[in-house]
């Protein structure tokens, strides 16, 4: 009992964490392009291209960030639509 307890005293811990850091810095570096908006292309290492994946802006968007967004959403077109219903 007591190591469940202490198991999920550590995963809320790191999901606490987690959250709070989507918070504080909401965009983390593109995984392709290292940060930098271009990345090279493997077939013919001199040649770079931009980044697709990040828009060529370098970051990209965390996943718990985003799951936080659509949930305000959802919760922002329900709280709408129970207006209209009135």
């Amino acid at each position: 009992m007591r190591g469940t307890l202490t198991a999920t005293g550590i995963v809320l811990v790191v999901a606490l964490v987690y959250a709070s850091s989507c918070i504080i810095r909401p965009f983390r570096d593109c995984w392709l392009c290292d940060g930098k908006g271009h990345h090279r292309s493997k077939r013919k290492s001199k040649l770079s291209r931009p980044c697709r994946w990040c828009n060529h802006t370098g970051k990209r968007l965390r996943i718990g960030r985003r799951l936080w967004n659509r949930a305000r959403r959802v919760h922002r077109d329900a709280a709408a639509g129970a207006k209209i219903a009135r």
